[in-house]
């Protein structure tokens, strides 16, 4: 579920010394050359659609027409006036920028090899700070500010390639742990998922174009872990269910505290212009969603009632997939209904029925919950709507649907002890 993102900015220059030269007025030459990706698997492939930009830099201004690599990642110019120097300033989409200097007319051969990147395009007023890095006056002598310049220039790009090579080794890291992570989980060892997705967030903590997911996968496996727990915990004695209990319990509240981390990540602003970050935070709200409906069946814990609320209106609003919506609001109003938590169950089952009316487990599941809520303190009407729901379901419901006996019992009961008879249901308003 990682997605593949690039953590650097790559500004790399050839330290040169700028020598003075002669120039035949009027007289230009072409460059030409090839723009090269090394990728993270260590493949090169040319770069199509780069952005090739030509500053001068013997005088403090001037500018070439910008070129764009071919197909087959080539660029050209023209002509360069014989006599005078420049930098080339790469920039493309996935990649990371990088700047070129001592290029002058005649040089038909430039290769440039660039990383992957976040597609950033450099200012001339960056660019030409990266190409005063790298080059020195015209003299050759240098002047006690511009010894104080190269010196700083010198300091950021060696800043620039250590953390390059710091993110590289994250890169690494990260890709390892996402089919490391999603091998353990597929194989449904959640012990060892949950390492390896520690592994990826550890590798780039704050980064949104990873950690987010890593701490939703981190969550979810923390989740399916509880949920195995607790069922293997039914076999045994009270003391064997108590202790998972506990277990289950710091499991979730870890989950929780993991969606809660990737959602404050997703909202910085660094997620705010990602066109990546409005479906990471809804694969967020989905496991977020399911978690608090598992946490209420298995440990069930009413404080964190105002969040699982919050949590179901921000997913209903993101949610367009009315399948996906309707089976996540089943699980969620199921985990409810199991706990005790019947109004906030009974609305959820509603919304399902908006949009799929005849739903059987949205219509039993509403049924039940009412027949709850009105049966104590008695409250005639919320059992009449309870009634009419469980009829409808019995109706419609084959014989080999688990709950149709107990629902048809209870219709009984209503009848017997509250003097009720069903009626039919009004269908809910259809919504999208």
């Amino acid at each position: 579920m990682i997605q593949k993102n690039h953590l650097t900015l790559l500004l790399t220059a050839s330290l040169v010394l700028f020598a003075a030269s002669s120039f035949a007025v009027g007289q230009s030459a072409p460059v030409r050359g090839l723009v090269k990706l090394q990728k993270s698997d260590g493949t090169v492939v040319p770069v199509v659609g780069a952005i090739v930009e030509a500053f001068r830099t013997d005088i403090d201004r001037g500018k070439m027409p910008e070129s764009k690599t071919n197909k087959k990642g080539e660029f050209s110019f023209v002509g360069f006036p014989l006599g005078q120097r420049y930098a080339l300033a790469v920039s493309g989409p996935g990649i990371s920028p990088q700047v070129e200097v001592d290029v002058k007319g005649g040089m038909e051969s430039i290769v440039l090899t660039v990383r992957e990147g976040d597609g950033r395009r450099l200012t001339e007023a960056e660019a030409r700070q990266v190409a005063k890095g790298a080059i020195g006056s015209p003299t050759g002598e240098l002047t006690a500010e511009e010894k104080r310049q190269q010196a700083e220039n010198a300091k950021k790009i060696a800043e620039v390639e250590a953390s390059n090579q710091k993110a590289e080794g994250a890169n690494k890291i990260i890709n390892a742990a996402v089919k490391a992570g999603a091998d353990a989980f597929n194989a449904k060892n959640y012990d060892l998922a949950i390492i390896e997705y520690d592994k990826g967030i550890e590798a780039a903590p704050d980064f949104v174009g990873s950690a987010p997911t890593f701490l939703g996968n981190k969550g979810l496996a923390l989740q399916k872990r509880a949920v195995g727990a607790y069922n293997e915990s039914l076999k045994g004695d009270a003391a064997a269910r108590a202790a998972a209990l506990e277990k289950n319990k710091a499991d979730l509240a870890s989950a929780f505290a993991a969606f809660d981390r990737g959602f404050e990540l997703l909202k910085s602003s660094a997620a705010a212009s990602d066109t990546t970050t409005p479906q990471r935070r809804l694969t967020l709200l989905t496991y977020a969603l399911e978690t608090h409906g598992v946490a209420a069946k298995i440990a069930h814990d009413p404080a964190r009632l105002p969040a699982a609320n919050a949590i179901l209106e921000e997913y209903l609003t993101a949610e367009t997939d009315q399948a996906k919506r309707n089976a996540n609001l089943l699980t969620f109003a199921n985990g409810m209904n199991a706990a005790g938590e019947l109004k906030p169950a009974a609305a959820a089952y509603r919304k399902v029925l908006e949009t799929a009316p005849d739903n059987l487990d949205a219509i039993a599941g509403l049924g039940l919950s009412l027949y709850s809520i009105g049966y104590d303190p008695p409250d005639k009407a919320t059992l009449q709507d309870g009634l009419n729901y469980m009829q409808k379901f019995v109706d419609a419901a084959p014989d080999t649907h688990p709950l149709k006996q107990s629902v048809k019992e209870t219709i009984e009961e209503l009848k017997n002890t509250q003097k009720l008879a069903p009626q039919k249901v009004t269908p809910p308003r259809r919504k999208g």
